[in-house]
């Protein structure tokens, strides 16, 4: 009933190594005699020089770049063209369907005989 498994050991093991990970982490900020809050990593890839932000439930939400405005926009806006435009050459068949298989003999026919 004691008897460990391959999966109990590798699991045993990798509590230990991250317990030991961060006892390290902690002796270490207890050595420079820093507080906890530089240990943090300091994250500036897209939001540093943008305002002062709002901060919701501590959260800072940034006023993102021009740039990143523009681009929406015209995202948004090829998207809407793109739909309107299939609805205008596809819309009957979205409204009604699509004809069934003779229909489309049956529609031929009367514009051959439209043309003649």
């Amino acid at each position: 009933p004691n008897q460990t498994t391959p999966q109990t050991k590798a699991a045993m093991a990798s509590r230990s190594a991250v317990g030991a990970l961060a006892s390290s982490v902690v002796r270490r900020a207890m050595m420079n005699n820093s507080s906890s809050a530089s240990l943090t990593q300091a994250r500036r890839f897209a939001a540093g020089g943008h305002g002062p932000g709002q901060t919701y439930a501590g959260l800072t939400l940034h006023e993102p770049p021009f740039i990143y405005k523009a681009l929406g926009q015209l995202a948004g806006a090829t998207m809407w063209f793109w739909v309107f435009y299939r609805f205008y050459h596809d819309g009957d068949a979205f409204i009604n369907g699509h004809d069934s298989h003779w229909m489309h003999d049956l529609i031929e026919e009367e514009k051959k005989k439209l043309k003649a």
